[in-house]
């Protein structure tokens, strides 16, 4: 926990330092890697996680997060991941699949984001075999206008056995809206505009941003459905033993797919938004 409180203190620190910025955009879309590290018995692989003789040092993995802005001030996340934790003895080495609904507090380039979900997991002879509920929080800063640094603090409850983690995450933003940026003497300045085509509507490069464009929406409005379904019925199989894990494993696992695969669309669909912009 001493750990997680400086790494919070510390991201904080920088990005208070960071520009900030006005996330006025009405959704964000980030990516990137995370370690983890497993605190008290977890670590220790002895009791809560009933892994005698075998100790977990750390996680590795990496995450996808769609953030929905509902004001400068608030936004509503979903985020999905995979974290694997190799282990001393290998017969316990598993990996963790974590899907999160979070509600974020943000001041400038500073955020808290309280969160709750349903892990699943993946080779493991733990006490976690079917998977379990998950709470947690991050606290981060945005150190630049598309570079995301957060710190959180996670742990997960089933019937009586808890586990935890401390971990960092650094990811890269991308935003489907046009944003403004504010400098560190809260003087807003307007990002300089490139020269336009005035018919760029009608150029080839316009009509492939729309269509993938689309795409990721489309890929955006199938997913993340799919995945609420998925941690809703996982979150019921808790207290009724007749859902069977399948049930949601591939809501989870396809909603998570699909919504992750909206990325590459809308960066793709950017790339030619800038190219039929820029004059011929």
């Amino acid at each position: 926990m001493r750990l997680v409180l400086v790494l919070l203190c510390t991201f904080t620190g920088a990005g208070l330092h960071a520009q900030g910025i006005d996330l006025f955009q009405r959704s964000e879309i980030s990516f990137g890697p995370e370690y983890a590290v497993p605190i008290g018995g977890f670590r220790a692989g002895s009791g809560i996680l009933d892994a005698p003789g075998g100790r977990f040092n750390y996680g590795v993995g990496g995450s996808a997060k769609y953030v929905f802005h509902v004001n400068s001030s608030f936004g509503v996340s979903l985020q999905a991941g995979v974290v694997r934790y190799p282990s001393n003895n290998k017969t316990f080495n598993f990996t963790s699949v974590p899907v999160k609904l979070g509600g974020r507090l943000r001041y400038r380039s500073v955020f808290v984001e309280p969160q709750i979900g349903f892990t699943s997991f993946i080779g493991n002879r733990t006490a976690y075999q079917n998977g379990s509920t998950t709470y947690g929080i991050n606290i981060g800063a945005y150190l630049s206008s598309h570079i995301v640094l957060s710190g959180n603090y996670e742990t997960w409850n089933k019937g009586g056995f808890s586990a935890s983690h401390a971990g960092i995450r650094l990811a890269y933003a991308l935003f489907l809206k046009s944003q403004k940026i504010v400098d560190s003497v809260d003087r807003t300045r307007t990002v300089p505009s490139i020269a336009l085509n005035p018919n760029y509507q009608d150029s080839k490069y316009w009509k492939k941003h729309k269509t993938f464009r689309s795409l990721g929406w489309t890929a955006l409005g199938i997913g993340i459905p799919l995945t609420l379904a998925g941690l809703v019925t996982a979150a019921a199989s808790i207290e009724n033993s007749r859902i069977h894990p399948s049930t949601y494993y591939w809501m989870l696992g396809t909603g998570g797919a699909i919504t992750v695969s909206s990325i590459p669309f809308f960066i793709v669909s950017h790339k030619y938004k800038k190219k039929a912009k820029s004059v011929l």
